[in-house]
C-alpha cells in the first residue's frame, strides 16, 4: 500500500487558516456573567486507556468521557479501523477488543494528535505488512518525530509519501529479533517511549530501552507505566531505560477519566483578563494532573483567589517576578505566559520540548501576545515576560498557528479588549465546550471570514 495523502478537509472545517482567514471575531465583554467552568476529559487519559482497550484480552467500559474532543475521537476512529467495537453509553464508551488487531484496508487518519499519531504507530509496527499513517496538516509537519528512529532500529520500515512533509507515511512491519537495546531519546518528547511501553504486549520478545538525554514530560510516561501496570505490565521504568517484558494485557473491566487540569490555566487566564469569576469543576487530583497541579498553588502569587470549592476569584497578585519551571508541563506555557504578563511578570523555563506541538510554542506564544500589545521575549528553554502590562486590541487578526491552546489563550485576551482570532474551531481538540462556555459569561463571537 502506497502513502497517499486523504482528500483534505477544507479549511473553515478543519479550523485552520486558507487565503482568506476565518476568524472568530470577540466583542469586549464589560460585565462577565459567573459559570461553572466544567474541565473537559483528560484527552491524555483518554487516548493511552483506548488503546488498552483495543489490544486487551476482555472488554472494558471507559466513564467520564464527557468533553473529550477531536483528538481523543480520531484515535476511537482509527482503532475501530483496527478492529476495536465501541459501543456508546450514557458518558461511557464499552470496548470490545478484537481477537488480534488486522490490518486496515485504507489510510489511519490520526487528525491533529500528535500523541494519537505516535501510539498508533507503535502498536501498528508490530502488524506484518505496510499500514499508511496520515493526519492535518499540522500533524503533517510533525511526524512521527524520534519514534521514527526507535521503529527503523527494530528493522520496521518506513516510507514517507512527500519530500517536505513526514506524513503520510507508511510503516511495513513486523519488528525484527535483533537483541540489542534500542536507544531512544528523551530530551524531546515521552511519546515515543509511551508508544514502546504501551505496545510492548505485541512483542515477540523482550526488549531494552537506553534513554539518552535530559527527560521531558516525564510525567506523562509515568501515565503510560501506571495504566500499564493496571493491565498487568510486569516491566520496569527507571531514569536510564526500560526493560519491556513479553506480557497478557488485561485491562480493567471498567475505569474513569478525570478532568484534564491543563485546560485549567484558561480559567485562571479568564479571571484575570475579564476580572470576572468562575467556580471551576471536575479538578483533578495530583497524580493525574500531570504536573498542572502547579497551578493551584501559583494562582494567588497570579492574582486568583482559588478556594476550596473550586471558586476563581480576582485578586491582588504578588509584586515579586516568578520563576516557573514547565518540565513536566510544557502544555501550560501559553496561557500561563499571558498570566505572568497581567500579573507578576516571570520567567518561564525548562521547556525547550515546547518547540516541538502544532507549532513553535514558545515563538508563537510571543506573537500571540504581542498581537495583545503584551511584551515578552524568548529565550533557549522558555520565555521572559515583563508583568503588570494591560492587553491592547489587536489592529489585525491574532494568528494561532493552528494551535489551540494560542487560540484559547487568545480568546481569553480578546474577551478584555476584543479581536478576532484565526481558526474559530481549533479548541475543539481539546475542549469542544470552549467557545459555549465562554457564551455563558455573556460573552458575543461571530465566526466571520475576512481578507489577511
Amino acid at each position: 500500500m502506497r502513502p497517499r495523502r486523504p482528500h483534505p478537509s477544507s479549511p473553515a472545517e478543519a479550523g485552520h487558516a486558507s487565503n482568506d482567514l476565518e476568524v472568530v471575531h470577540v466583542t469586549p465583554l464589560k460585565a462577565p456573567v459567573k459559570v461553572d467552568w466544567h474541565l473537559p476529559a483528560s484527552k491524555s487519559h483518554a487516548i493511552r486507556w483506548l488503546l488498552m482497550g483495543a489490544l486487551s484480552r476482555s472488554p472494558t467500559v471507559i466513564h467520564g468521557i464527557s468533553g473529550l474532543g477531536e483528538d481523543a475521537q480520531s484515535m476511537r476512529r482509527v482503532l475501530v479501523q483496527l478492529g476495536l467495537r465501541v459501543e456508546d453509553a450514557d458518558d461511557a464508551w464499552r470496548l470490545q477488543p478484537p481477537a488480534m488487531l488486522r490490518r486496515p484496508s485504507s489510510v489511519l487518519d490520526l487528525g491533529n494528535s500528535g500523541t494519537a499519531l505516535r501510539l498508533v504507530a507503535g502498536a501498528v509496527s508490530h502488524l506484518e505488512g505496510p499500514v499508511v499513517l496520515d493526519g492535518d496538516d499540522s500533524l503533517r509537519r510533525r511526524g512521527l518525530g524520534d519514534l521514527a528512529s526507535v521503529l527503523e532500529q527494530r528493522g520496521v520500515q518506513l516510507r514517507v509519501a512527500g519530500a517536505h512533509a513526514k506524513l503520510p507515511v507508511d510503516l511495513h512491519g513486523p519488528w525484527s529479533d535483533a537483541s540489542e537495546p534500542v536507544v531512544l531519546r528523551r530530551d524531546r518528547s515521552s511519546q515515543p517511549a509511551s508508544a514502546m511501553l504501551l505496545a510492548s504486549s505485541l512483542q515477540s520478545h523482550d526488549v531494552q530501552v537506553r534513554f539518552e538525554g535530559p527527560p521531558r514530560s516525564s510525567r506523562h510516561l509515568a501515565l503510560s507505566a501506571s495504566i500499564a501496570e493496571a493491565c498487568g505490565w510486569p516491566g520496569q521504568i527507571s531514569a536510564e531505560g526500560m526493560h519491556l517484558p513479553c506480557w497478557d494485557l488485561h485491562a480493567p473491566s471498567e475505569v474513569r477519566l478525570p478532568g484534564d487540569a491543563s485546560m485549567a490555566a484558561f480559567a485562571l487566564l479568564w479571571v484575570r483578563s475579564t476580572g470576572g469569576s468562575v467556580t471551576l469543576k471536575r479538578w483533578p487530583g495530583p497524580a493525574d494532573a500531570l504536573g498542572c497541579e502547579l497551578l493551584e498553588g501559583l494562582a494567588a502569587k497570579l492574582g486568583v483567589a482559588w478556594s476550596k470549592d473550586g471558586a476563581l476569584n480576582p485578586a491582588e497578585y504578588e509584586s515579586k517576578p516568578l520563576s516557573v519551571d514547565l518540565c513536566d508541563a510544557n502544555d501550560l506555557l501559553p496561557p500561563l505566559a499571558a498570566l505572568l504578563a497581567l500579573g507578576p511578570g516571570g520567567r518561564i523555563h525548562g521547556a525547550p520540548h515546547a518547540v516541538h506541538k502544532e507549532s513553535n510554542r514558545i515563538l508563537s506564544t510571543i506573537e500571540v501576545l504581542g498581537s495583545f500589545g503584551l511584551d515578552a521575549e524568548a529565550t533557549d528553554d522558555g520565555v521572559v515576560v515583563q508583568g503588570g502590562q494591560r492587553p491592547a486590541a489587536p489592529e489585525r487578526p491574532v494568528q494561532a498557528s493552528e494551535d489551540h491552546r494560542l487560540m484559547m489563550t487568545g480568546m481569553c485576551l480578546a474577551a478584555s479588549v476584543g479581536g478576532a482570532i484565526v481558526g474559530p474551531r481549533l479548541h475543539r481538540v481539546a475542549d469542544p465546550g470552549f467557545l459555549a462556555r465562554l457564551s455563558e459569561t455573556g460573552l458575543i463571537t461571530e465566526v466571520r471570514t475576512v481578507s489577511p
